[in-house]
C-alpha cells in the first residue's frame, strides 16, 4: 500500500515539473516585454543653460557723503511708495553756508567798487568839459587821459572779479541744491538706514536710503566665448530657479556686453578663459522672485524641422550612442549618429529609419539578437 502511494506522489511530481517547464518555455521563450517608439519630425530647439542673478533693472542708492554734507532728515520710510522727483533725504553743510554768504559779499563788494567807479567818471567827464573851456578841448583830453585810463582799467577789473563771483556763486548754489536728494525713479523705500555717527567706515559702507522698483527685474549671467556666438538680443529665455521649483517665467535678451568680464584672480593665475556678461529682462508679473534669488537661464538656441526621438530610447556604453530596432519579434543594435537635445527628446540624424520600431524604456538585461514580446 505504502508503495503505491510513493508511486502516486512520484508521478504527480513529474506531472508539476512537466507543467512548470511548459508554463517557463510559454512565458520566457518569448523574450521579455517591452514597448516601441517610432522616430518622428518635429521642430526641435537647443537650450542653453547658464546661471543667473535676478537683479532690480532700476534703482536708486543712496550712501553718505561727507564731503556734500551731514545729513539732517530723512523724509521717507522703509515701503514706501514714491514718485521720481520726491525730496528723499536734507543735508546740511555749515562750511557751504558760511562760503556763499562770503560769495555774497563779496559780490555786493564787487558791485559797489563799480558804482564808485562810474560816480569818478561822471566826475572826471564834467571836469574835462569844465577845462575845455579853459584851456581847449584837445588840451583838457590829453591832461585827462591817465586819469581816464586809470579808472577804466580799474572797472574793467572790477567787472571781471564781479564775473568771477557771479561764476562761484552759481557753482555754490548747485551744491546747496544737492543738500535736497530726490528720488531719480518711481519706486518703493527698500532699506532706510540711519548713519552711525560714532562709526565713520560702517555709515560709509551702509546705504542710508535704497528705492527700487519692483515691478520691473532682470536677470545677469555669464556665457563663454563659444555661447557667445549662439545667442543674441532678443532671443526668448525661460527662467526657473530651485526656490519656486512649480514656477517659471519668460524673458528675453537685451545685452550682451562687448568686453569680457575682467576677472583679476583669472589674469594672474594666466587662465585665458572669458565670459561676457549677459543681461535679460522678465517679461510678465515676476513679483514672485526677489532680487538676489539665484536661477537657471534656458535660452532657446538652434530651432529647425528634424528627426526626434524619446531620449528614453538611448542607450551610451562610453563608445557611440545606440538603439534597439525591434524587427520579427528580436532586438537589433544599432548606432545612431546625435544632434542637439531638448527637453527629453534627441536629434537623430542618422541610423535609424522613420518606419523603425525602436525599444523604449527596455531592461538593463536586453542583448543584442535577444527575442522580446511588444506590448
Amino acid at each position: 500500500m505504502k508503495k503505491k502511494i510513493w508511486i502516486i506522489i512520484g508521478v504527480v511530481s513529474l506531472v508539476s515539473i512537466m507543467i512548470s517547464v511548459s508554463v517557463y518555455r510559454e512565458v520566457f521563450a518569448k523574450g521579455p516585454s517591452i514597448e516601441t517608439t517610432e522616430i518622428k519630425e518635429e521642430e526641435i530647439s537647443s537650450e542653453l543653460m547658464i546661471p543667473g542673478t535676478v537683479r532690480l533693472e532700476e534703482e536708486q542708492i543712496l550712501y553718505s557723503s561727507p564731503e556734500k554734507g551731514e545729513l539732517k532728515e530723512l523724509l521717507v520710510e522703509e515701503g514706501q511708495e514714491v514718485k521720481k522727483d520726491t525730496v528723499i533725504a536734507r543735508l546740511h553743510n555749515p562750511q557751504l553756508e558760511l562760503e556763499l554768504e562770503q560769495n555774497k559779499l563779496s559780490i555786493e563788494s564787487a558791485n559797489l567798487k563799480i558804482n564808485q567807479l562810474d560816480n569818478q567818471l561822471k566826475l572826471l567827464k564834467e571836469k574835462e568839459k569844465t577845462l575845455s573851456d579853459q584851456v581847449g578841448k584837445k588840451e583838457a583830453k590829453k591832461q585827462l587821459d591817465p586819469e581816464y585810463g586809470q579808472l577804466e582799467m580799474e572797472k574793467k577789473l572790477a567787472n571781471l572779479e564781479l564775473k568771477q563771483t557771479s561764476l562761484q556763486k552759481d557753482m555754490l548754489s548747485k551744491r546747496q541744491s544737492e543738500l535736497e536728494i530726490k528720488s531719480t525713479i518711481d519706486g518703493v523705500v527698500l532699506t532706510v538706514n540711519k548713519p552711525d555717527s560714532t562709526s565713520l567706515e560702517n555709515s560709509l559702507a551702509e546705504p542710508i536710503v535704497h528705492i527700487g522698483k519692483l515691478d520691473a527685474m532682470i536677470v545677469t549671467g555669464l556665457l563663454s566665448e563659444y555661447d557667445t556666438l549662439k545667442v543674441n538680443n532678443g532671443q526668448k529665455v525661460t527662467l526657473r530657479t530651485d526656490a519656486i521649483p512649480d514656477q517659471e517665467w519668460q524673458g528675453e535678451i537685451i545685452k550682451i556686453s562687448l568686453l569680457p568680464e575682467q576677472n583679476q584672480t583669472a589674469l594672474q593665475s594666466g587662465n585665458q578663459a572669458v565670459q561676457y556678461p549677459v543681461t535679460m529682462k522678465i517679461t510678465g508679473d515676476s513679483k514672485a522672485l526677489k532680487p538676489g534669488f539665484q536661477v537657471i537661464m534656458e535660452i532657446e538656441t538652434d530651432k529647425k524641422q528634424t528627426k526626434v526621438l524619446s531620449i528614453d530610447a538611448l542607450y551610451d556604453d562610453g563608445d557611440q550612442p545606440y538603439v534597439y530596432i525591434i524587427k520579427d519579434g528580436k532586438a537589433s543594435k544599432k548606432k545612431v549618429k546625435t544632434g542637439i537635445t531638448s527637453g527629453s527628446k534627441i536629434e537623430i540624424l542618422e541610423g535609424i529609419a522613420l518606419d523603425d520600431k525602436v525599444l523604449i524604456n527596455g531592461p538593463e538585461s536586453i542583448k543584442d539578437g535577444m527575442e522580446v514580446t511588444v506590448k
